[in-house]
């Protein structure tokens, strides 16, 4: 348990000293936004995320862009080596619930849903159930928008991103953001 934890907060230290490397511009307004719990279990099958943590890192360097870095721990340890799908989401997590969680956050640009208008964090479970995921959309997201990442039970597809069945869940308030 310990050695988990120590794990958890290294990864998410790492994550935050990523995300606002080179963050020194004297007119940026850097907003982030932060969360680190258990998962939200959204089904009533077992799956490799039951009992996992999740934190997240949200850090908008005031450039019209977003860093996330997704860290999990606790995940099926014999799922190393399983893609599974994440995706920001508009609505809130709901234990038993995944219709809750909402669509997919999509900024709304009309186009087909892609890592230009969606925030994709999909990520391969590491030997000992650990896994982590960096990505940076191109757009802020604003304020009463967003509240969860949802994990998927599949790996999202290019052109309609599709995911697969809501297993998970992690509220994040970007309200904060």
């Amino acid at each position: 348990m310990a050695t988990r934890k120590a794990m958890l907060w290294l990864a998410g230290t790492t994550a935050i000293l990523s995300l606002t490397t080179g963050l020194t511009g004297a007119s940026a307004q850097v907003s982030a936004v932060t969360a680190n719990q258990r998962l939200a279990d959204l089904s009533a099958a077992d799956n490799p995320t039951d009992g996992a943590r999740g934190l997240l890192v949200a850090v908008s360097p005031g450039d019209g862009s977003t860093r996330f870095v997704l860290v999990l721990t606790g995940l099926d340890p014999t799922a190393a080596g399983t893609t599974f799908g994440a995706h920001v989401h508009r609505g809130p997590c709901v234990a038993g619930n995944a219709a809750a969680a909402g669509p997919h956050y999509n900024t709304g640009d009309g186009g087909v849903p892609s890592p230009e208008n969606e925030v994709w964090l999909d990520f391969i479970v590491r030997r000992g159930g650990v896994a982590t995921s960096r990505t940076v959309a191109p757009f802020e997201i604003g304020p009463d928008r967003a509240q969860s990442v949802v994990i998927h039970a599949l790996p999202t597809q290019p052109g309609t991103g599709v995911a697969g069945a809501r297993m998970a869940c992690l509220p994040v308030d970007f309200s904060l953001m």
